[in-house]
């Protein structure tokens, strides 16, 4: 095979709408995480959030009533 003296032109710009099509998936992933995460955490020392209290033990919670 001789050398050849033509060039040979690339084409660089294919993939490049791809590209931005994920690019913007990504942005808007991103964002509707940050909108969930802001209108669903709480603090864990929150004073207006729900949580279930810790029960004492029945033996225990039996002597804390009759106060011994």
């Amino acid at each position: 095979m001789q050398p050849t003296t033509r060039r040979i032109e690339g084409n660089f710009s294919q993939g490049w709408g791809v590209a931005l099509f994920i690019i913007a998936l990504v942005a808007g992933a991103f964002t509707t995480a940050g909108m969930i995460h802001k209108k669903t955490y709480r603090h864990p020392r929150d004073v207006t959030g729900e949580y279930k209290r810790q029960e004492q033990p029945k033996g225990e919670a039996a002597a804390a009533e009759r106060g011994h």
